[in-house]
């Protein structure tokens, strides 16, 4: 499903045109807490995203198919090919375009070309490790951070320390990025799109 239409009348998009450098070879750990997934936080977390611009029903439409179409670019000129899935497309209707506090300093930006530049290789083995496209939805400003969305609804953290598993669908990663409920990606085993 392309991304059409536009924004409703009133409604700002972040402006997500601070791009982090390449990915660092090493980086300061960052804190990880491997205990699983959580939902247990949905209203919190529904109150945090309506308090920073989403409210049931909305629908960005194409407003964020140049951002995409730069996310392609950048990964085709690193020699890979990336193209938007299902769920991402999803995604970034319902929640593209907000600028989402996480801490002080760190804000995550619902927008898929900004962040670290350089990923196209570490997206390619996660993807395989998993046996799945991914696509880049979001940033953290500060470290670049990206996160990336899998065909099943998977999202994941692509952070200097390493690739965090943040949960499956969108208000379980919400919820899991904002208390730093991580587990390693790496840990996951493969999940064809139609699998439990």
């Amino acid at each position: 499903m392309p991304l059409t239409g536009s924004p409703p009348a009133g409604h700002r998009l972040a402006d997500s045109r601070r791009r982090a450098p390449a990915l660092p070879e090493q980086s300061e750990p960052w804190q990880r807490d491997d205990r699983p997934a959580t939902t247990d936080r949905t209203d919190e977390t529904e109150l945090w995203l309506k308090a920073h611009g989403w409210y049931p029903g909305r629908d960005v439409g194409d407003a964020l198919a140049g951002h995409v179409a730069e996310r392609v670019r950048d990964f085709r000129d690193q020699g890979k090919e990336l193209a938007p899935t299902r769920t991402a497309e999803a995604f970034l209707r319902t929640y593209g375009g907000l600028e989402l506090p996480l801490a002080d300093r760190v804000r995550l930006i619902t927008e898929p070309d900004g962040g670290h530049v350089g990923i196209a290789e570490d997206v390619a083995k996660l993807a395989a490790h998993l046996g799945q496209r991914l696509f880049p939805v979001a940033y953290e400003t500060y470290e670049g951070s990206v996160h990336l969305l899998d065909e099943t609804d998977r999202f994941f953290l692509l952070h200097p320390s390493g690739t965090s598993y943040l949960g499956t669908g969108s208000r379980e990663a919400f919820a899991n990025r904002r208390r730093h409920a991580l587990v390693d990606a790496w840990r996951l085993p493969a999940r064809r799109p139609g699998t439990p």
